[in-house]
């Protein structure tokens, strides 16, 4: 099943009319029930409201047709105070799939699109915080991610993330 999933899966790249869909996958990444709650949650919201503004890129993992998960980055910058900030040319990385295809490797599959499109773009790098207790962290770790020294921080639920940074340049 695994090897027959990863042969199977389509990726494409995230386009303005997929914002909603993105709220479901954006949901999953922050680990709230819906996309309802994601958008009641600023500091969850404000990594895709506005979506497809400049500077904004995405892919979108498909399985026979049906959308199963989806990673996307954006620029913040300094005045929206975002959790995490590394440069102007270092967005940050959301990304989620949905349980139940978790460890057949579609997020390692679109980590590692968001990355080509990250140099294409010439970018510095990209950049992620996860919770402490994330199974995704061994991920990130083998999509080449490197946790920062010091920077762990107390996380909106109480316990604490990693904030990690995939340097290109």
């Amino acid at each position: 099943m695994e090897q027959a999933l990863r042969t199977e899966v389509v990726i494409r790249d995230g386009q303005f009319c997929d914002a909603e869909l993105l709220w479901d996958f954006l949901a999953i990444a922050a680990d709230e029930a819906n996309a309802v709650a994601a958008k009641n949650v600023p500091v969850v919201a404000c990594h895709l409201e506005e979506w497809l503004r400049p500077g904004d890129f995405g892919v979108i993992a498909e399985h026979e047709g049906v959308p199963i998960g989806a990673a996307w980055a954006r620029q913040f910058s300094l005045s929206e105070n975002p959790v995490c900030y590394a440069s102007d040319r270092t967005p940050e990385v959301s990304i989620g799939v949905i349980s139940e295809l978790r460890g057949l490797g579609v997020g390692l599959k679109l980590l590692q699109c968001l990355e080509v499109k990250a140099r294409r773009l010439r970018l510095d790098g990209l950049c992620l915080n996860v919770r402490d207790t994330n199974p995704a962290l061994k991920l990130y770790e083998r999509a080449g991610y490197r946790r920062i020294d010091g920077a762990r921080f107390a996380n909106r639920i109480g316990g604490l993330s990693i904030w990690m940074l995939l340097q290109l340049r």
